[in-house]
């Protein structure tokens, strides 16, 4: 009986787990390969990244401000995903050899209720966050979302 308990747990915990994106840290930096967005039958899950300010002082100081950044790096993915984004390049060309290459990008929408679902902190204070909201939420932009698993 005691087996039976032991291994519904555990395929609940799988099930449960299993629609959401994984980690992008390993060894305490940024992995060499992980997913920014994934969209499932229930959610859009969106990953953002903050760097730390070297000028703070403190852990506390980049670790504060770094999770601030990734959440709002998080919400700019997010309303990219949706809403889609605007480019705007240009390329400065002289004696046929570039001179410099900017490539400038917006996005604009309405995001709220998206929830925080983990928080993770690199070695140099940098951090990682990643975001979900609900396809329900968003109404009929949800219900456009092309399905990006894994």
């Amino acid at each position: 009986m005691k087996k039976l308990t032991v291994l519904l747990i555990a395929l609940f915990c799988l099930g449960a787990c299993s629609g959401h994106m994984k980690s992008a840290v390993k060894d305490g930096a940024i992995a060499p390969s992980f997913n920014d967005t994934l969209v499932d039958d229930d959610y859009l899950w969106v990953r953002g990244f903050g760097a730390a300010n070297p000028k703070h002082q403190t852990d506390s100081q980049r670790r504060i401000l770094s999770r601030e950044a990734a959440i709002a790096h998080a919400y700019q993915r997010a309303t990219e995903v949706i809403y889609g984004a605007n480019l705007e390049s240009n390329v400065q060309i002289v004696d046929a050899v570039s001179e410099g290459s900017t490539i400038h990008t917006s996005s604009e929408g309405l995001l709220s209720n998206m929830e925080l679902v983990s928080t993770e902190y690199l070695d140099d204070g940098g951090c990682s966050v990643i975001m979900r909201i609900s396809r329900e939420k968003l109404g009929p932009d949800g219900a456009n979302l092309q399905e990006k698993n894994k």
